[in-house]
């Protein structure tokens, strides 16, 4: 009698046990959805008015750049100029304001992918291939951007490429702006902070002037789920804010910005 009663005793707590474990399964699975449906109905620049759900998304976030992001701008986050690929921490935006909103709509979309609603406003001539800028008027550009980035520069080459810049005959500032600060409706990046998502140093430069640039990013629709997209969306948000830590630094490479 004492041996059966042990084993319904042990039959009680293995039950017991059970029923916990699914509850808080069942639990979790319940506080899921409610984030998840918090997350995916509210409109993208105010899903950061709930911690919750930042958090939720965050976790979810730093997973899925690992494993679908991390090639192209890097396990920190801080992009690759060999490729063109942007640093991603320093909130500084070549195309839109850096909003949750705008963010995903690249990531839904891409950049000069094969999406209809891709950004592809513009790219970068080839002033140098095309002909319109020989090599020494391209080298007076890159010594003018030096000056405007207060590096060290040549006066005599930065005042030639400081009237080739404004030019109507060139256009640099149609794109560029008359300052030089860049257009975020268009992807034309501000030339005067010394950020370059394709480096920076004066050979890049150089390339960047003569031979242009066209840089993709593919679109992710159809390859993540838009709950996926919102997740990474508001991560980046929150890194590029110094809101969120990037993923490791391990064996990632971290390209210098010039």
């Amino acid at each position: 009698m004492r041996q059966r009663g042990w084993r319904w005793a042990v039959l009680a707590a293995v039950v017991i046990i059970a029923g916990v474990a699914l509850a808080t399964v069942l639990s979790r699975r319940a506080q899921r959805a409610r984030l998840v449906q918090q997350m995916m109905s509210a409109y993208p620049d105010e899903v950061t008015d709930n911690p919750a759900v930042v958090h939720f998304a965050v976790a979810q976030g730093k997973r899925l750049f690992v494993q679908h992001c991390a090639l192209c701008h890097g396990a920190n986050m801080r992009g690759n100029p060999a490729i063109g690929s942007a640093n991603l921490t320093d909130n500084v935006w070549l195309w839109g304001n850096g909003s949750v909103f705008q963010i995903e709509r690249i990531v839904l979309f891409g950049i000069r992918s094969d999406q209809r609603k891709s950004l592809h406003i513009t790219v970068m001539p080839s002033f140098g291939v095309w002909g319109r800028l020989d090599d020494g008027q391209v080298r007076d550009l890159v010594q003018y951007l030096l000056k405007r980035n207060h590096r060290p520069y040549q006066v005599g080459a930065a005042n030639e490429g400081d009237a080739l810049f404004h030019s109507s005959k060139y256009g640099c500032s149609d794109c560029h702006g008359a300052n030089g600060d860049g257009n975020p409706d268009y992807g034309a990046p501000n030339l005067t902070i010394n950020v370059w998502n394709n480096g920076g140093d004066p050979k890049s430069l150089y390339d960047s002037i003569y031979y242009g640039r066209d840089r993709m990013m593919p679109a992710w629709q159809g390859i993540l789920s838009l709950e996926q997209i919102r997740a990474l969306a508001i991560y980046v948000h929150e890194v590029s804010l110094g809101l969120a830590r990037p993923p490791s630094n391990a064996g990632a490479i971290v390209p210098g910005q010039g």
